[in-house]
């Protein structure tokens, strides 16, 4: 696919605005985003309630489909239900902003970074890919400065979404715009800190590859953070040689990128065109 500033004009940041039923209907690279993680959530998760809803299509357009899996996500995470995509909703995608902004800002996706950079977003940057085998290249949990190992760890990122037939991204060690919504649709945690009742889609993730690592977690792939992710977690921790605390931070997420050998994922299904 081309990248989705080309694909679904404008480009706007995933999280920068609220997300309604307006007349026009609200259109761009963000409700894009939103669009694909939902449809994909709805393929990965196996709640005991059932599916939260039906898959939506992928169109970069806010219209009544959109407006409909919005009220889908908020009802199942127990959100204040009224159809906007706002700071609440973002958050369970891991997107913190507003009121939810995480390790102290800028809000991830806000601004250009590059080698010499520092701050909370590129904390999440780094935990982003520290979850996947770019782990390996930056050598160590997320600090927040860009060096260059994350310098090189973002290079490669593009140039493995490249192989897979994302098209469009500059060579270059920068995360821009394309490289953003690249990060969005195919990591799925590092935006926030992940503990005991803080439940969403980065939830998600995580009980994924709790499943995967030796079966520590034989639950349900609901994006809840309960009893047993917990305890999934704290095994994993343990057998990690780091704190057991059951709190899903940079140490927890580099080590999961540590035995996650996978890189960027096989563009979804859902966005071939």
């Amino acid at each position: 696919m081309a990248l989705f500033e080309t694909t679904f004009p404008p480009y706007v940041p995933f999280g920068s605005r609220l997300l309604r039923l307006q007349t026009p209907n609200l259109r761009g690279t963000d409700v894009a985003v939103l669009q694909g993680i939902y449809n994909l959530m709805l393929q990965v998760m196996n709640p005991p309630q059932g599916p939260m809803g039906s898959p939506i299509t992928l169109d970069g357009i806010f219209g009544p489909q959109t407006r409909q899996a919005v009220l889908n996500i908020q009802s199942y995470f127990g959100l204040s239900v009224d159809g906007i995509a706002g700071p609440q909703t973002y958050f369970v995608f891991g997107q913190g902003v507003g009121p939810n902004t995480t390790y102290g800002g800028p809000v991830y996706g806000s601004r250009q970074l590059m080698q010499g950079t520092s701050g909370g977003d590129v904390k999440i940057l780094q935990n982003r890919l520290n979850c996947f085998r770019y782990a390996g290249l930056i050598g160590q949990p997320a600090t927040g400065f860009f060096d260059a190992a994350t310098a090189q760890a973002v290079l490669a990122f593009k140039q493995d979404a490249a192989s897979n037939g994302d098209t469009g991204f500059p060579n270059n060690a920068i995360a821009g715009f394309g490289f953003y919504d690249a990060s969005w649709i195919y990591t799925f945690a590092g935006g926030r800190g992940i503990f005991t009742g803080r439940n969403g889609f980065d939830v998600v993730f995580i009980q994924v590859m709790m499943a995967e690592f030796g079966r520590l977690y034989k639950g349900p792939i609901d994006g809840y953070y309960g009893a047993a992710t917990t305890a999934a977690v704290r095994a994993f921790q343990a057998s990690s040689g780091i704190i057991v605390d059951g709190v899903v931070g940079p140490q927890t997420f580099y080590q999961i990128g540590l035995r996650n050998d996978i890189f960027a994922p096989i563009p979804m299904p859902i966005f071939t065109f």
